[in-house]
């Protein structure tokens, strides 16, 4: 009794020290190896604890000694200490997410490079990043990213990262609407014709801000102050204040918009006129009350990357299009 009280005490102090106790340190280089660990030790002393085999070959042995119903409780364990293996590395990544809550620096990032590898059992995605912390100091590293924010990605991408200044090492690239959400509080939605009649009202130096709020993460172009990008959503906003304002919209970004003029009330004042400029799809004109909308398809050329299977677009090389919708909001 007095032996299995010693192993039921080793193993409370295993898991309070891998659950609770254990150093950011450790658990920020190595999660999936400290849980593994941890979870084999769960498993030693919790068998332990049931069985308290005196020597190996009590279990080397295991069919040349009679056996009592502890004895088989040491199978019990194996289907636990995996339970536990699975408990100690989500409870790593919510540490990682709290911390980086609570001493995380957002700061501009480059996406450099790109790498995946996929075979039948399990797929790997990497992103490699350069960036600038607080302090000025440079860094390039390498992250594990799920396959979602891979697909998101591009190379020369502009994004942002959210380092911790306690553990620097820790690092996470802000793509991805839930991973945005969590670590901005920004709860990403398209951009609507309300939204456009609202903003067409605005002064310049406010719809910035307001695109900001719509979604994550909406920049000014280096070249024209009037002109507004969010790489991550594919989608372009360009302004007049007062005047007009204008959206393009590419992938979700040109469906969601298409159902929401179909819905906001606007009604066609002109059948579909074939434009001049033969990238220029048909053009129709809507009107709501003293609001006027001209929409029409443009196919847009954007450069692409000579690729193989360690780079991050699978594309040709040369010039790839794409159909964005363009929709003009101004008043009559």
């Amino acid at each position: 009794m007095k032996r299995r009280i010693i192993w039921g005490v080793l193993l409370l102090l295993t898991f309070l020290i891998w659950y609770t106790w254990m150093p950011a340190g450790l658990y920020l280089s190595m999660p999936v190896l400290l849980a593994i660990i941890g979870g084999i030790l769960c498993f030693i002393f919790m068998a332990q604890t049931f069985a308290d085999f005196t020597d190996m070959d009590e279990i080397t042995q295991w069919d040349r000694y009679p056996k009592q119903w502890y004895h088989n409780m040491t199978f019990v364990c194996i289907p636990v200490a995996i339970v536990l293996i699975i408990v100690f590395a989500m409870h790593y990544g919510k540490l990682e997410n709290e911390e980086l809550k609570q001493f995380g620096e957002r700061v501009p990032a480059t996406i450099v490079d790109g790498y995946y590898r996929k075979s039948s059992k399990s797929s790997t995605y990497k992103l490699t990043i350069s960036y600038y912390t607080k302090a000025g100091k440079q860094v390039r590293t390498q992250k594990d990213v799920d396959s979602d924010q891979y697909e998101k990605a591009s190379k020369g991408q502009q994004v942002e990262v959210i380092y911790s200044t306690k553990h620097p090492s820790l690092v996470k690239i802000l793509l991805g609407d839930e991973m945005v959400e969590e670590f901005t509080g920004i709860k990403s939605r398209n951009l609507t014709i309300k939204d456009m009649s609202r903003i067409l009202e605005m002064p310049g130096d406010s719809i910035l801000p307001a695109l900001n709020k719509i979604s994550y993460r909406w920049t000014m172009a280096d070249d024209d102050s009037s002109t507004y990008m969010n790489e991550s959503k594919k989608v372009f906003f360009s302004a007049e204040p007062r005047v007009r304002v204008t959206y393009v919209a590419m992938r979700e970004g040109f469906m969601s918009m298409l159902e929401d003029i179909r819905n906001s009330g606007f009604k066609k004042e002109a059948t579909d006129t074939t434009a001049h400029d033969n990238q220029t799809g048909s053009l129709s004109i809507y009107t709501k009350g003293d609001l006027k909308l001209v929409v029409h398809t443009k196919e847009l050329e954007r450069e692409v990357d000579q690729t193989d299977n360690s780079s991050i677009v699978a594309a040709a090389a040369g010039l790839n299009k794409e159909t964005a919708l363009v929709v003009t909001m101004f008043r009559n």
